[in-house]
């Protein structure tokens, strides 16, 4: 008879333990990943504005260019280095325009920077706290430089991309 209450006890707490905490783990899920980009359905322009990337600054390190739009002059990249917007071609221009207008469906994730570190190129929001991120050789252990030390999740989503938040 004591073990039949042990085992009711037992039961009752785990249950009443998964009542409250479940909702809180997947919630924390939800919230951690919602700022993702729809790698998935906008894979292809996704490729091809890295691709272009990757073309217009080879072997670079430490680099970034600015994603903005304007209703004068449309979406335009920005390098800080150059001091200058850069000439893109057409079919990486539309591209970036289809990731920046859909890609990201958060209210709160906007395409904002892109940067490039070697052979890894990250999308980056304007917030900061989330990155699609093309990393071919590694899986990423950071978000905006390898100096900072934020903790991060990352979720493999194909081959080399990955969606990266800091936790």
């Amino acid at each position: 008879m004591k073990n039949r209450k042990l085992w009711i006890n037992m039961i009752v707490i785990a249950v009443l333990i998964l009542a409250f905490i479940g909702p809180i783990l997947y919630f924390d899920y939800v919230n951690t990943w919602k700022l993702n980009a729809n790698y998935e359905e906008y894979a292809d322009e996704f490729n091809l504005v890295k691709d272009y990337i990757a073309e217009e600054f080879p072997n670079e390190s430490d680099k970034w260019v600015s994603v903005s739009y304007s209703s004068t002059y449309g979406l335009r990249i920005y390098d800080p280095d150059a001091d200058e917007y850069l000439q893109v071609r057409d079919d990486a221009l539309v591209a970036l325009r289809v990731i920046s207008k859909e890609a990201f469906p958060d209210k709160d994730s906007d395409l904002d920077v892109i940067r490039i570190h070697g052979d890894r190129i990250s999308f980056c929001t304007e917030s900061g706290h989330y990155a699609l991120v093309y990393s071919p050789n590694k899986k990423p252990t950071w978000l905006n430089s390898p100096d900072k030390k934020d903790k991060v999740k990352v979720k493999k989503i194909g081959e080399g991309w990955y969606h990266v938040t800091i936790r």
